[in-house]
């Protein structure tokens, strides 16, 4: 039997125009695939309410609907469900549901429920974030349990998520799919142009996120005394580590050398990483976390911008070859690192067009929508055919 495959893409990160929809856009356009995408009518994200984003371009099948507890005190967002979702199976009737949702979240749980007792031939894709393997407090290592047990397939957005997977004795078939970046948009600009744009000068080594502690700020700081008198430093990014950040500048005497900007919209980013000699994302380690995937470092690659981070999660499997890697917590490590691209333009330049070439191969919506497709079509082989190795 040939037919198209109805996916049910549950997401809040397609409430994004940028973030999520780009990836559903890539899949609903998939001849094989006949996509629905389910999002919130409301999230909260980084202390911030947040309504859904219509999409923009190619008409995408987006369902916005009424979302319980989307925040409910130090659960965060993990305990939101949907009221309406049973109806929504019940029209559709998908062959795959895809769970971009982490697998300890009650609408993760609440899907699987359903399915056993009204679509028990429908397929459940879970994916997850997590790499660090450790007990969640109640309901939510039980909610992930139940979730794995259920599931058909998962996917990790990094290797280290796909071994917190098996660890959590989840034992069906798994994959690694990454997170992506869109290419049109972060793509190399005039270097010169740029950092004029912004006033910079001197060799300068960036960083754009959030200022918080687990980023791995200080340390960054703490090196740049060990740096020659050329190189800089650029922050991007807002948050309550700054002034702690600011005081630490001016312990060090540093303060001509390092610049602070607040946080900026998507839009001006592609400039801010073109103009950077190398963006750093020096992570470190807590027990609750460890660097998920570093998105920022495909950004920069993007912008042929070279990077370097530390060893702390998946930093080191996101740069790749394309980049530099130190011991997370290590300053002096770090400032060799930059010091060593400083001397090296040649060096840098050749990294970061290595950048741009792993994106182009691995990173964009487009490839990791191919990837996705391609998992979707080994779970279904009896609806389309013969089934799709999974790359």
């Amino acid at each position: 039997m040939n037919d198209r495959l109805r996916v049910l893409l549950i997401s809040h990160t397609c409430q994004s125009r940028t973030e999520g929809q780009p990836k559903a856009q890539c899949l609903a356009r998939m001849p094989e695939i006949d996509l629905r995408v389910l999002i919130p009518d409301r999230w909260k994200q980084n202390g911030k309410w947040l309504a859904a984003q219509p999409p923009t371009g190619d008409a995408l099948a987006l369902e916005i609907a009424k979302v319980v507890w989307p925040w409910t005190g130090p659960a965060q967002n993990y305990l939101h469900w949907y009221p309406g979702l049973r109806k929504t199976l019940a029209e559709f009737r998908p062959h795959i549901i895809d769970l971009w949702e982490e697998p300890w979240g009650l609408v993760s749980a609440q899907t699987c429920r359903l399915r056993n007792r009204f679509h028990p031939t429908t397929k459940i894709l879970s994916e997850t974030e997590q790499n660090i393997d450790r007990r969640l407090p109640f309901p939510f290592e039980q909610l992930r349990v139940y979730t794995l047990r259920n599931a058909d397939f998962a996917v990790g957005r990094s290797s280290g998520a796909v071994e917190v997977l098996r660890a959590k004795k989840y034992a069906g078939p798994a994959r690694v799919v990454p997170n992506a970046v869109d290419a049109e948009r972060f793509q190399p600009m005039e270097r010169e142009q740029c950092r004029s744009e912004l006033g910079l000068r001197g060799f300068v080594a960036g960083y754009v996120g959030r200022l918080v502690p687990r980023k791995g700020l200080m340390d960054l700081l703490e090196a740049l005394p060990r740096c020659s008198a050329k190189v800089n430093l650029l922050f991007v990014g807002s948050g309550d580590h700054r002034a702690a950040m600011e005081a630490r500048v001016r312990e060090l005497g540093i303060n001509p050398r390092v610049r602070f900007i607040e946080a900026q919209p998507p839009a001006a980013l592609p400039a801010i990483m073109s103009a950077l000699d190398v963006l750093v994302l020096p992570s470190r380690t807590v027990p609750s976390w460890k660097e998920q995937f570093g998105r920022v470092i495909i950004e920069a690659h993007a912008c042929a911008t070279p990077v370097i981070g530390s060893d702390s999660g998946a930093i080191p499997e996101v740069i790749g070859e394309a980049g530099m890697v130190f011991p997370e917590g290590d300053a002096p490590a770090l400032a060799a690192a930059i010091e060593q691209l400083r001397a090296s333009p040649g060096e840098g330049r050749r990294l970061g067009a290595l950048g741009r070439q792993q994106v182009e191969e691995r990173f964009t919506w487009q490839r990791v929508a191919e990837r996705m497709r391609d998992i979707y079509l080994t779970m279904c082989p009896e609806v389309v055919g013969q089934p799709v190795a999974a790359s």
